[in-house]
């Protein structure tokens, strides 16, 4: 099973960082009642940006009020 490292970024929190499987962003997404909350599958399947190093990362409402972005690059 392939493993990540995370940040969880929300607008006025402090950053969640730890080390998961797919399985273990999804839960961690679900858990965290987030605005405008889209399936946690569909999260880490449909990235917003996917960048040279195989980092990917989904942003929500990038620039408004509500923003919050997950971050997560393969660890090996």
């Amino acid at each position: 099973m392939e493993s990540f490292a995370y940040t969880l970024t929300v607008k006025g929190k402090q950053p969640v960082k730890g080390i998961g499987s797919a399985n273990d962003l999804e839960l961690l997404v679900a858990q965290m009642n987030l605005a405008g909350l889209t399936p946690p599958d569909w999260i880490i399947a449909n990235p917003t940006i996917t960048g040279l190093d195989g980092s990917k990362t989904y942003i929500h409402d990038e620039g408004g009020k509500c923003e919050w972005r997950l971050r997560w690059v393969p660890f090996t």
